[in-house]
Order: structure tokens, then sequence, then C-alpha cells
């Protein structure tokens, strides 16, 4: 009788699971919620929308990296990806809002805008 594993979510873990499993004799069922595979690396419209869940921001998943890859070889790629200049914004009880940029310069430059008397500090 044939070893089985039942797999809850297909998102990034699910899918490795099931592919793995399957790669080493054991019969794999994924069930997932979504119409697509993929969770958090996935994205959906909606009303014209384009959501975005953005793990893919911390790593990176443009062409040539490891995790695009990766997903490829999972089936969550190719999806539409939104790129956004910024992972996180906050927002201060004062109502200064720090972005923090993906590019270095930017966020170095913004650093800056938001404490001149650093300057120095991060050369």
């Amino acid at each position: 009788m044939q070893k089985s594993i039942i797999i809850i979510g297909a998102g990034m873990g699910g899918l490795a699971s099931g592919i793995f499993g399957q790669l080493n004799g054991y019969r794999t069922q994924i069930f997932e919620m979504h119409s697509i595979p993929g969770g958090q690396c996935t994205s959906w419209k909606r009303k014209g929308y384009t959501f975005d869940v953005c793990i893919h921001h911390l790593f990176g998943c443009g062409p040539g990296t490891k995790i695009n890859g990766l997903w490829k070889e999972l089936g969550a790629m190719p999806r539409e990806l939104v790129y956004t200049k910024d992972c996180i914004n906050v927002v201060s009880p004062e109502g200064t809002m720090f972005h923090d940029f993906y590019d270095i310069e930017a966020l170095e430059n913004h650093l800056m805008e938001l404490s001149p008397a650093d300057t120095g500090v991060t050369k």
C-alpha cells in the first residue's frame, strides 16, 4: 500500500511538500481554498484592483532570482506582480510618514530628510 500525504494549502510550503513528497514515493493531495496556487506568493484581481500580499517583497522575485526559479518550479509563477518603491510605510503619532524604500539611496535620502542632524552618521 502506497503511503500518502494530505497537504492543506497550496502556498510555497504546500506545493513544495506535494512535489517533494511525490519525488519520494508518496501519493500527495493538496487542498487549497483559493482558486489559484501560490498563497503569499500570488496576487489576484477583484473589482478592477490588483491585490498583492507581498511575500515576494521580502525576498525579491524578479526574473533570474533564486526565489523566482523556485516559484516557477512549484507552479506559482508566472503571476502578475505589483512592484512598489517601498516595503512598508509607518506614520508616527505626530503624523510623520516613514517610508522603508527598497532602493538604498532613496532610503538614505529619506532618512536625511527626516533627520538632517544624522547625515554624517549614515556614511
